[in-house]
């Protein structure tokens, strides 16, 4: 399991890519689209491409699901999700901001392996999946912000 200490110190990025989407599961296709142009721009390996995105999409799926299910007033005002991309020189840092509840998901405890595959719930694994794929997961939690940052291996310049 990948550590969950905040990630150290680091020089400047070489490249810093932004996207702001709403929590909704429509904005889906706008996240693929532009991972995929920083993957190809960047000449990333398909599988680092693949990791950085299915990260992007679990996170932002629990956040559309759990964070915003509350009062729709709150929801209304907060909504805006905000997509970093950082090229370091071994690393890509990824990036995910948004206002909802507080919460930690490396407090969550992986889910037990099941004895049958008939055991198996539907979802509940993508705080696991993001764990795999991942080198290395923080949160934090300021200013009312939840941010989640991921870091992967990445050996090249943009």
């Amino acid at each position: 399991m990948p550590p969950s200490v905040p990630l150290r110190a680091k020089r400047a990025p070489l490249v810093t890519e932004t996207l702001v989407i709403r929590a909704e599961i429509p904005e889906l296709a706008r996240v693929c689209d532009w991972t995929d142009a920083l993957a190809q721009r960047l000449a990333l390996p398909q599988s680092t491409a693949f990791a950085i995105q299915l990260c992007f999409e679990e996170a932002l799926s629990n956040i559309v699901r759990h964070g915003f299910a509350g009062d729709p007033d709150e929801v209304a005002r907060n909504k805006d999700v905000r997509l970093a991309l950082e090229t370091h020189d071994d690393a890509i840092v990824a990036t995910i901001e948004d206002r909802g509840p507080a919460f930690d998901p490396l407090e969550v405890a992986p889910p037990a392996a099941p004895t049958a595959i008939s055991d198996l719930p539907l979802g509940g694994r993508g705080i696991q999946l993001m764990r795999k794929l991942a080198q290395s997961l923080a949160y934090e939690r300021r200013d009312g912000v939840n941010r989640l940052t991921l870091s992967f291996a990445y050996s090249g310049r943009a």
